[in-house]
C-alpha cells in the first residue's frame, strides 16, 4: 500500500510582521535554518512556490537540486543575498527554526504520553499524527527532526510510511524510530538492518529522553 503525499500549497501567504530588505545592507536574523525549501522561500517572500520555482530557472535565486529528484533547495545565504539585492519585505520569524518531532501513534492515550514527555524538553516543537496518511502529510510538511512512528498504524505500517516518504525524497535528514511492543528480534534486526531505529514499549521514559537529546540540539 501506498500513502499518497499531497503537495505544499502554492497559494501565496499572508504577511506578518515584516521588515524590508535593503539593498547593500545584510539582512539581520536570527541563526536558524540553513537549507530552505522553495515552500519556505515563497512564505518568507509572500509569493507562490511556482514563482520561487521560476526564480530558480531563471537564476535570479541561487540553489541546488537534490540528486536523483526534482526537488529545489536554496541555501540561507543566497536566500539573504536574494532578498537584499531586490529589497524584499520578510518576517524574520520565519527564519527561526525550531527542531520539531512527530509522533505517529493510532492509540490516542500513548500519543499523549509520548508528546507530553516531549514538551518536557525546551526548544523543540511536538506534533501529533493518528495515522499514516497524517504521518505521511506532516513529514513532508514539517520536515521534522525526528519521526517517532508506532508500527502499526492502523491504515498501514511505519515500513510502507518509511518506503513512500523516502521514495519521494522527503526523509533527508530525518531520524526515524519505530516503536512496537510485538516485534520480535528477527523484526527489529530487519527495521535496523534498514537504518530505522527501534524503541520497545513499554519503554524507560530516561532512557527514551536521552535517546531523543542525543538525536537533537535540546536543553
Amino acid at each position: 500500500m501506498s500513502i499518497p503525499i499531497p503537495c505544499a500549497s502554492e497559494g501565496p501567504e499572508s504577511m506578518h510582521s515584516v521588515v524590508r530588505g535593503t539593498p547593500g545592507r545584510k539582512p539581520k536574523v536570527k541563526p536558524g535554518l540553513e537549507v530552505f525549501t522553495t515552500g519556505q522561500v515563497a512564505k518568507i517572500c509572500n509569493v507562490t512556490i511556482r514563482t520561487v520555482i521560476k526564480w530558480f530557472e531563471s537564476g535570479k535565486i541561487q540553489g541546488y537540486r537534490i540528486p536523483g529528484s526534482r526537488d529545489r533547495r536554496i541555501p540561507r545565504e543566497n536566500l539573504l543575498a536574494f532578498l537584499e539585492e531586490h529589497g524584499i519585505p520578510y518576517d524574520p520569524s520565519l527564519f527561526d527554526a525550531k527542531p520539531k518531532i512527530l509522533v505517529a501513534e493510532d492509540d490516542p492515550a500513548v500519543s499523549r504520553t509520548v508528546i507530553e514527555l516531549l514538551s518536557q524538553l525546551e526548544g523543540v516543537e511536538v506534533h501529533g499524527a493518528s495515522n499514516g496518511y497524517e504521518a505521511g502529510f506532516l513529514t513532508a510538511q514539517l520536515r521534522p527532526r525526528i519521526l517517532l512512528i508506532d508500527y502499526d498504524l492502523g491504515d498501514t505500517n511505519a515500513e510502507e510510511v518509511v518506503f513512500t516518504l523516502e521514495r519521494q525524497h522527503q526523509l533527508q535528514d530525518v531520524h526515524v524510530i519505530v516503536m512496537s511492543g510485538f516485534l520480535d528480534r528477527d523484526d527489529c534486526e530487519r527495521l535496523e538492518g534498514k537504518g530505522l531505529r527501534v524503541l520497545r514499549k513499554p519503554f524507560d521514559v530516561e532512557a527514551f529522553l536521552a535517546e531523543i537529546r542525543a538525536l537533537i540540539p535540546v536543553a
